[in-house]
């Protein structure tokens, strides 16, 4: 941390699902004021609109060279498909599936490295502060001034962390002037220094969530990804996680894929299909103007919803289907009593919208239930929801948690979906205001023991030195649920070379879900990676004890290992891409 601590400014990267974006502060303001953070603010839409993010979205030539990103990936790949000179072009939207080999697939389903992909992703936006700020008279040295921090759901695993800062190291980013912030830490930290920075005329019910002793849900609502995480309130200000993250896939993206397949129900699939190739700047109006209404529907109301469509749709409706009107087939279909033609719009039945939204918030709201009632049973008294992300903007997504959880006071910041780029700024400049984590999972390594018939498989046996012996043990070392301060706390565990004469011994570490796996080769058990120890002295036969020793830091796991009284210290650097 100390080359990062030197750094003038700290820039977080929020590589979102559906939308992307930066910010950034100055150390010498940071320490005025830790709310000072700036975000760029003028990503400009095809429409000339002016937003504090930009879409996921990301365009690569015939030869997979790199050619644009965000609202520009966008219009120029509509242009393309418009002047049908779209074929080989690799255009990705919403970069959020990834295949098992680290593929992703592009519009048209063909297969590219998901590492180039999130690695040219990650090079745009870094490429973005640093052409802004030169434009403001600013320059930096990328490698040394700058301490770059990139979001990523809590829920994530530790290989897909592990990807992230794969991605941002092709992308020019330094190793060690990189941070990974978890994204509902991110949010806490922002929302809290935004009420002690500013208490003149802030609402006392968000003023006392943050006081010493406090206890509190984060729930950060993204486009992909639903998080949830309980904090609690330190005395000296810092943050206390109380459960390990959970979540699932209940974005905002699955509210916008419902609406998707009721239009491709509304106009038929083979309609759809054909306007979609056809028209796709139009396509992607439809999307944009479905979004924006998406976050102004009410939970309680039944006011209609109205939404604007190209005329040419209804008029390619009306060649496909032979009929002399959009409206007069509507009439006669199973929507005729949901759906309105007015001109060029259509107005949706309330009940109609609201089911768009039924799965995931029903999905969200039973996690959150179930989180609360746990936590009621461990003697917990969570009194504050703070909700944060893009989908947290959806007044019927808000309206709902208000409903289900009276009790409860629900936070919903005028930034929700700045909240998390910001806070990880924060937590670039101070990362020590997380003290304590929830371990995730039981992390351990694998290693011998006598073998005993009556309790170890036989495919485990092997003899070493002349004694039989069971392999693959695991040793558990931290386990699942395990309170962990952060930066302060060392696991250890010591072990014994394999044979008198290894002159080094190989430590493999592997992580769980389970509390206590008995086998490494175990179901739901991983090998996270390894490092090797080197032992050259054997004089001593096995009698030379291995010291292992685990840490966890602000967001990934550090092992090191060495023979007991000597200097000889090995730390791991886990490769997981490759297991």
């Amino acid at each position: 941390m100390e080359k990062k601590g030197d750094a003038l400014v700290v820039v977080a990267i929020d590589f979102g699902t559906t939308y992307s974006g930066y910010a950034y502060s100055f150390r010498a303001e940071y320490e005025k004021d830790h709310t000072k953070v700036y975000s760029n603010s003028d990503w400009r839409s095809g429409d000339g609109l002016a937003t504090t993010k930009t879409p996921t979205v990301i365009l690569f030539s015939e030869d997979k060279q790199f050619c644009k990103f965000g609202y520009e990936a966008e219009q120029k790949y509509n242009t393309l498909l418009e002047e049908e000179e779209a074929d080989g072009w690799r255009y990705f939207r919403r970069v959020d599936k990834i295949t098992k080999n680290l593929m992703i697939e592009d519009e048209q389903g063909k297969p590219m490295s998901a590492l180039i992909v999130f690695a040219e992703s990650i090079r745009y936006l870094k490429d973005q502060f640093l052409q802004n700020t030169q434009v403001q008279g600013l320059k930096f040295d990328p490698n040394n001034d700058i301490h770059w921090v990139l979001t990523v759901p809590a829920i994530w695993t530790d290989r897909a962390k592990q990807f992230m800062r794969e991605a941002a190291k092709q992308a020019g980013i330094p190793d060690d002037m990189l941070t990974l912030a978890y994204e509902p830490e991110a949010a806490a930290l922002y929302c809290k220094e935004l009420t002690v920075q500013k208490k003149e005329g802030a609402e006392s019910s968000s003023l006392s969530s943050f006081e010493p002793g406090q206890q509190f849900l984060v729930l950060d609502c993204g486009g992909g990804t639903v998080d949830v995480t309980a904090y609690q309130v330190q005395n000296d200000g810092d943050l206390r996680e109380l459960q390990r993250p959970t979540g699932g896939p209940w974005g905002g993206t699955y509210v916008d894929n419902q609406y998707t397949t009721f239009l491709k129900e509304l106009f038929g699939a083979d309609v759809w299909s054909e306007y979609s190739k056809e028209n796709p700047e139009d396509v992607l109006e439809i999307q944009r103007r479905f979004e924006a209404k998406k976050k102004s529907v009410n939970a309680s109301a039944d006011d209609q919803t109205t939404i604007s469509f190209p005329s040419s749709l209804f008029a390619k409706y009306q060649i496909a289907k032979n009929c002399s009107s959009f409206e007069e087939c509507l009439k006669k279909s199973e929507f005729a009593k949901t759906i309105k033609v007015k001109k060029d719009k259509l107005r949706f039945d309330h009940q109609l919208v609201k089911a768009f939204f039924r799965v995931p918030i029903d999905s969200i709201v039973t996690h959150v239930k179930e989180i609360i009632n746990e936590s009621k049973k461990k003697g917990r008294d969570i009194k504050t929801i703070l909700m944060v992300g893009g989908f947290s903007d959806s007044s019927i997504l808000s309206q709902r948690i208000i409903s289900e959880f009276k009790r409860i006071t629900v936070i919903c910041p005028t930034e929700a979906v700045n909240a998390i780029v910001k806070g990880a700024v924060i937590f670039g400049h101070n990362p020590n205001l997380i003290s304590e984590r929830i371990s995730p999972l039981t992390y351990g390594i694998s290693v011998n023991t006598t073998f005993n018939n009556k309790v170890h498989p036989a495919k485990l046996k092997v003899v070493y030195d002349g004694k039989e012996m069971c392999t693959d043990i695991f040793q558990p070392i931290v386990q699942i649920g395990h309170p962990i301060r952060v930066g302060k706390e060392i696991f250890k565990h010591t072990c014994l070379p394999t044979r008198a004469l290894d002159t080094e011994a190989t430590i493999e570490i592997y992580e769980s879900s389970s509390e206590c796996p008995m086998y490494t080769i175990d179901k739901g058990v991983r090998r996270l990676g390894d490092l090797t120890v080197s032992i050259p002295n054997t004089s001593k036969g096995k009698n030379r004890p291995i010291k292992v020793e685990v840490s966890f830091g602000y967001t990934e796991i550090v092992v090191c290992a060495f023979e007991e009284g000597t200097e000889t210290q090995t730390t791991a650097t886990f490769d997981c891409l490759l297991n």
